[in-house]
């Protein structure tokens, strides 16, 4: 969910889909008031919500920026999060792994 849709209402949303088709004398100041209220907006969330922070699992940050993208920066943006998925996958299996012995430790070969 972007900040957008968590801070403002649908009515302000839809005021800035409307904008271009307003008079152009009248676009400037409503674009202003729009984004007046939406700094006005912002500052009742954060005070009355805690900021909270998503893991930086790189996977994860990919397909939330997908959605801004054109269509052939997509295709490179689903390649790198499947790329850092497997890179996750593949540091839990080595770490899995070398835990399973511990420093002085060996194997047995019998």
């Amino acid at each position: 969910m972007t900040l957008d849709e968590m801070i403002l209402p649908k009515e302000l949303q839809m005021l800035k889909a409307f904008l271009p088709f307003l008079p152009a004398g009248l676009q400037k100041t409503l674009a202003i008031y729009i984004k007046w209220m939406e700094f006005q907006k912002t500052i009742e969330y954060f005070d009355r919500n805690i900021p909270s922070q998503q893991s930086p699992d790189m996977g994860n940050l990919m397909k939330c920026m997908k959605g801004f993208l054109p269509p052939e920066e997509q295709t490179q943006i689903e390649q790198f999060a499947e790329m850092f998925e497997n890179m996750d996958m593949y540091r839990d299996m080595f770490e899995g792994f070398s835990s399973a012995f511990t420093p002085g430790q060996k194997e047995d070969d019998t």
